[in-house]
């Protein structure tokens, strides 16, 4: 059981480090230079700016959200790795939070997608020709964002629910 307990705490803490670096990366970035980039390419898109404006003010409230949310998961793994319950704890509640996420971030990604191939489409007139209908690929990464929220998570409360963890942990 202890080697578990190393492997789990550690892993859990060495991506929660990778994800926050990641997302910290993210807001250090300037989305202005994306902006300018499409207007360069399409410039009737002026009119339809409200639609990505939204992305990334989502995008830059999503990332600091996910860098709070990995720093108290990163918490609970060092407590976990060190037989604290409440290490155990704020895994466990932090996997039922990641299952809240999978669906906010869900629902929110398919209305900001669905706004954002309506805006291209109109960008692009014709050249799009309804590309709203024709990007599956969206929809994919919606869908398995969504899973790898849920399955680990569930993988996770089934592990630390196990008697002899809660027993290990006290």
């Amino acid at each position: 059981m202890s080697r578990s307990i190393r492997i789990i705490g550690w892993s859990t803490a060495l991506f929660s480090i990778v994800i926050v670096l990641s997302e910290a990366s993210n807001l250090l970035m300037n989305p202005m230079e994306q902006f300018n980039m499409v207007l360069k390419m399409f410039p009737q898109a002026k009119s339809n700016m409200d639609a990505m404006t939204d992305m990334f003010q989502y995008s830059r409230i999503w990332s600091v959200y996910i860098i709070l949310y990995f720093l108290f998961v990163f918490v609970g793994s060092i407590q976990f790795i060190r037989y604290h319950a409440i290490g155990r704890m704020i895994l466990e509640i932090a996997c039922w939070i990641g299952m809240l996420n999978a669906c906010i971030d869900s629902f929110l990604s398919y209305i900001l997608w669905k706004n954002m191939q309506t805006a291209l489409s109109a960008v692009t007139g014709t050249m799009g020709m309804g590309l709203e209908n024709l990007n599956p690929l969206g929809i994919a990464t919606i869908i398995l964002g969504f899973f790898l929220w849920i399955i680990p998570s569930i993988g996770m409360i089934m592990y630390l629910r196990k008697q002899t963890l809660k027993e290990l942990m006290k």
